[in-house]
């Protein structure tokens, strides 16, 4: 059972379109990290067609998780077919600056839960 801190849904809206949702809650930590990269491990072996990680409650004042947002992207474009990576993040925020500061073509970024499901039910999304 995943940590209170990152709670996993899937969600199917048909054939080979599962969607996996990751809510992380709380402070970045390094324990925080761990539970995180586990729950994508997880995501990841099950192959689903996207994977949105909402951070609409996690605490990243100095945007420290960024590499490991970085490191998730990358480990979801080697897998065959690819699964589409989302974060759902509140503007403004560090973290949301310096994502967009690289690149949001890398990691796309979106509000709202409801704009990230929608951008990964798209056939064009991706």
């Amino acid at each position: 059972m995943p940590p209170q801190a990152v709670l996993t849904t899937v969600a199917t809206t048909g054939p080979a379109t599962a969607v996996a949702e990751i809510a992380v809650h709380g402070s970045w930590s390094h324990r925080l990290g761990l539970d995180v990269t586990a729950a994508l491990r997880d995501c990841f072996a099950d192959r689903p067609s996207s994977i949105i990680i909402d951070l609409h409650r996690l605490a990243d004042d100095d945007a420290a998780s960024l590499p490991l947002w970085l490191a998730a992207r990358r480990a979801a474009n080697v897998l065959r077919p690819p699964v589409q990576l989302a974060l759902c993040l509140p503007a403004a925020t560090v973290l949301q600056v310096r994502l967009r500061r690289i690149g949001a073509h890398r990691l796309p970024l979106y509000a709202t839960m409801v704009q990230a499901r929608a951008a990964v039910a798209s056939p064009s999304a991706g």
